[in-house]
């Protein structure tokens, strides 16, 4: 079971980091109207040009009649006072909850509060949720919204 747990993290933390090196080495699609984006982006000189948050949680409950609970929260920061927001905004809520001996219990909650970027932003949202053995039980929440 080991080896299976440490596939899940590895495969759940390549996953994640996909999007903000993504990020990184794009460009720009100018829309329809390229001097729109250009505005924009002329707008947020000074401002961040990326923000990246990623909030991972591993949770286990693994012997008989054991409970485990983990709870996980990350808040966009606040912008500066003349409103800057990142060109581009990247957020990964991704959770591995695992309820694995006999009667045991895991809960896992996960909530991410990001802020919008100016030109795009990308939500990233996984979870594994699971329970195996009698009478054991596994939920999991995870949440990953963006502000406006």
């Amino acid at each position: 079971m080991s080896r299976a747990l440490s596939l899940t993290l590895l495969l759940l933390s390549v996953t994640a980091a996909l999007p903000a090196a993504a990020q990184e080495r794009g460009g720009l699609r100018l829309g329809s109207d390229p001097l729109a984006t250009l505005d924009v982006i002329d707008a947020n000189r000074g401002c961040l040009l990326s923000s990246t948050s990623v909030t991972v949680g591993v949770n286990k409950a693994f012997g008989t009649s054991s409970s485990a609970t983990q709870r996980l929260g990350t808040m966009a920061g606040p912008t500066s006072s003349g409103g800057c927001r990142p060109l581009v905004s990247t957020q990964v809520a991704a959770g591995v909850n695992l309820a694995l001996g006999s009667g045991s219990q895991a809960g896992q909650s996960i909530n991410v509060q990001g802020q919008r970027g100016a030109l795009d932003t990308i939500g990233f949202t996984r979870g594994v949720n699971l329970s195996v053995g009698a009478g054991s039980v596994a939920a999991q929440r995870i949440q990953n919204l963006t502000s406006r």
